[in-house]
C-alpha cells in the first residue's frame, strides 16, 4: 500500500545484484569467488585495537564527538599531500560509496545522462539510478575505455558525467592506459562533461610497470572528481573514504554531506588518522600487496589449468578481480544455482552491463578464500561451466 507514497527517485532505486549473494559469501560450506570483500587476514587488527583504545582514552573529546563535516583536519591534510591536492579540495566520506551518493545528489537532476563503462561497478549505477539519471554505456577493451565509443556516445546523448574506474576496474580488473586517460580528458574537455574517477584499487598492484597515475593529476580545467578509500588497504569496517574535487564542487558536496550525516564517524577517522600520521600506511600497503599477489597467482594458474578451452579472462595485475568471458554463448546467471549445488559461488557478469550485454561473463575474486579452497573451487566451477557448453 505504500508504493503510492514513494518518491520518483525511490521508484528508480535498483537493488544490488551482488548483495543478493551476501549469504553465500559467509556460508563456510560454499567456496566463494563472489563478493569483493578484502581478506580479514590483511587487516592490521592488533594495531587498530591499540589505536582505538588510545584515541578513546586520550582523545575522547575528538574521537567520540561530532566533528567537522569535511573530516579531521590532519587526515584531510594527509590525503591532500598524498594526492597532490590542497586541503580545501578534500572531503572525508563514510566510504567511497557515500562519495558516489553525495556526488549524484549534488550534480544530477532527473533525466541527466551519466556515461559508464561496459561493464561497470553496480554501486555506482545504483547511486545514479537513485537520482533518476539515465545511464549510457561506453565500450572497453583491455586498454580501458575505447575513445571512439566514448566520443560517439557522448556526442549523441550529451552527458553531464562520465563514471570511470581506471585502475583495476571493478568488475573487469582492467587497467586503463595513460594514453587512453589522456584521450578521455580530451573528449571531456571538448564535449563539456565532468569525470568521476573512482580509485579504490590503485594501491593494489601486483606486477612491475603498471602505471596507475590518476587522471586527476593532469586535469587542467577542473573536470575530475577523484574518489579514494582506505577500505581495501586497512579495513572496510572503518568506513573511511574521500573525495578530492575542485573547491567550488567540494563546498557543495560538503553541504550535501551535512544533510546526510553531519560528519563521518570520528572514531573511524581518528584510527585512520593515527595510522597515517605514524607512517604505517605504506608498510601496510606493501603487506597487502604481497598477500594478494600470491592469491592472484593461484587463481590465474587455476584458470589456465581448467578454463583454457572454455573462456578468456583479464590478467588481474592489480585489484581484487578477474573477469571471465566464456567462449560459448551461455548465460551465466542460471549457472549460479548449479554452482552453489556444487559448493562454489561466483557473480554473473550481466548485471554489470547497463546495455543488457555481457550475459556470458562472470566476475571472480581471489581475495577471500585460502589457496587450497581456490584450487578446489575452480575445479568445481570448471565442471559446471563445461556441462553448460
Amino acid at each position: 500500500m505504500h508504493d503510492r507514497f514513494l518518491s520518483r527517485d525511490a521508484r528508480n532505486m535498483v537493488p544490488s545484484a551482488i548483495r543478493r549473494f551476501a549469504k553465500l559469501i559467509n556460508d563456510p560450506n560454499i567456496i566463494s569467488f563472489a563478493g569483493g570483500v578484502p581478506s580479514p587476514e590483511t587487516f592490521p587488527a592488533e594495531r587498530i585495537a591499540d589505536i582505538a583504545a588510545k584515541v578513546v582514552r586520550e582523545r575522547r573529546n575528538v574521537a567520540l564527538q561530532y566533528g567537522p563535516t569535511r573530516g579531521l583536519p590532519r587526515l584531510c591534510e594527509f590525503i591532500a599531500a598524498r594526492t597532490g591536492a590542497s586541503a580545501d579540495q578534500v572531503l572525508v566520506t563514510t566510504g567511497s560509496q557515500q562519495a558516489l551518493d553525495l556526488i549524484a545528489h549534488t550534480l544530477l537532476d532527473p533525466g541527466d545522462v551519466v556515461l559508464v563503462e561496459l561493464p561497470t561497478y553496480i554501486g555506482g549505477t545504483a547511486s545514479f539510478h537513485a537520482r533518476s539519471a539515465t545511464l549510457a554505456g561506453v565500450e572497453q577493451d583491455d586498454d580501458g575505455i575505447v575513445p571512439a565509443s566514448l566520443e560517439d556516445v557522448a556526442r549523441r546523448v550529451k552527458p553531464k558525467l562520465l563514471y570511470t574506474i581506471p585502475n583495476f576496474q571493478n568488475p573487469s580488473g582492467r587497467l586503463m592506459t595513460q594514453a587512453r586517460r589522456d584521450e578521455v580528458l580530451r573528449i571531456a574537455r571538448e564535449l563539456d562533461f565532468l569525470i568521476i574517477e573512482d580509485d579504490p584499487y590503485g594501491e593494489l598492484v601486483y606486477v612491475d610497470g603498471a602505471d596507475t597515475t590518476p587522471m586527476r593529476t593532469r586535469d587542467v580545467d577542473e573536470r575530475v572528481i577523484y574518489l579514494g578509500s582506505f577500505s581495501k588497504v586497512l579495513a572496510p569496517g572503518l568506513r573511511c573514504g574521500f573525495v578530492v574535487a575542485p573547491p567550488s564542487l567540494a563546498s557543495r558536496i560538503e553541504i550535501a554531506k551535512q544533510a546526510a550525516d553531519l560528519c563521518s564517524g570520528m572514531l573511524d577517522q581518528s584510527i585512520v588518522d593515527e595510522l597515517c600520521a605514524a607512517g604505517e600506511l605504506d608498510p601496510q600497503i606493501q603487506k597487502v600487496r604481497a598477500f594478494y599477489r600470491g592469491k592472484r597467482g593461484v587463481l590465474i594458474g587455476e584458470l589456465e589449468k581448467h578454463f583454457a578451452n572454455l573462456a578468456r579472462w583479464t590478467p588481474a595485475d592489480g585489484g581484487l578481480f578477474t573477469f571471465v568471458t566464456l567462449n560459448a554463448d551461455v548465460d551465466t546467471a542460471p549457472l549460479v544455482e548449479e554452482a552453489v549445488k556444487h559448493g562454489v559461488a561466483f557473480i554473473p557478469g550481466g548485471p554489470f552491463f547497463v546495455d543488457g550485454s555481457g550475459r556470458n561473463t562472470m566476475r571472480l575474486t581471489f581475495a577471500k578464500e585460502p589457496d587450497e579452497r581456490i584450487r578446489e573451487g575452480m575445479a568445481k566451477l570448471a565442471t559446471v561451466v563445461a556441462r553448460a557448453n
